[in-house]
């Protein structure tokens, strides 16, 4: 009865341990599969939207040529509204100006609606004028400089969506100007990036090697039953029964 406990002891710990390592293999396979369904899921979202970009270039002390372009990616039309142009405490308060906006009007909101309705596949593009509040003695637009932007569109879906953007851009160097150097911030974020990207790479595999390892004790915990009566049996026809010859004669004489 004791080696039979000891036997159901054994195979519940066993159990249990193998219990323990698929589930923690599990957990992790799953939160690594769900974090990457939903990394697809926005990536898939993101692809709908819009592409917008602003391009920037010095034209004086205190004005930047400006170029605005919007792609649109999505399976149905949009209209660009308008693009306002955040104040940082670097530039200042900026202005919008082009052929049909003035810059006396001082406003800091410039109207999209000339490029038109965007077709899907297509692209809209638009040149323009920011200017800022300066003294004319010190650069205010530096190269490298980054200036935000919030943008306006509209989709032709039933609900006419309007859907708001923020675009972040760097006043580029001038055309006869040498390439802007890598800033330390681009050095940190990318190697944010990189190791956010190994760090999951390493979660994923983790949880891959606690999977196969529990799977592979499972067999071997299984191949063990199914062999072991065999063993048992085998083992029994070589020794000699209780009340034979060959038991009595080993039995020693008092």
């Amino acid at each position: 009865m004791s080696e039979r406990r000891f036997t159901t002891a054994h195979y519940a710990a066993i159990i249990s341990t193998l219990a323990f390592a698929i589930s923690a293999g599990s957990l992790i396979y799953a939160k690594r599969s769900y974090d990457l369904s939903v990394a697809r899921d926005q990536r898939e979202l993101m692809d709908k939207k819009p592409a917008i970009d602003v391009q920037m270039r010095p034209a004086g002390v205190s004005t930047l040529f400006v170029t605005i372009s919007i792609t649109n990616r999505a399976d149905v039309n949009i209209s660009p509204l308008d693009i306002v142009a955040v104040p940082s405490v670097e530039a200042g308060e900026l202005y919008f100006a082009n052929d049909r906006q003035s810059i006396d009007k001082l406003n800091s909101s410039l109207s999209l609606t000339p490029m038109g309705t965007i077709a899907p596949k297509n692209t809209g593009t638009m040149k323009a004028t920011l200017s800022g509040v300066t003294d004319g003695k010190t650069e205010q637009f530096r190269p490298g400089l980054e200036l935000e932007f919030s943008v306006r569109t509209r989709l032709a879906d039933q609900q006419d969506t309007v859907e708001h953007f923020s675009v972040v851009r760097r006043i580029l160097a001038a055309a006869d100007s040498p390439p802007l150097r890598p800033t330390p911030e681009m050095f940190v974020t990318a190697v944010v990036e990189a190791q956010n990207a190994h760090r999951n790479r390493q979660m994923l595999f983790y949880g891959l090697i606690i999977l196969g390892l529990a799977a592979f004790l499972m067999l071997i915990f299984y191949l063990w039953r199914r062999l072991r009566p065999r063993i048992a049996l085998k083992l029994g026809r070589h020794l000699p029964a209780p009340n034979s010859e060959g038991a009595k004669d080993s039995v020693p004489l008092c």
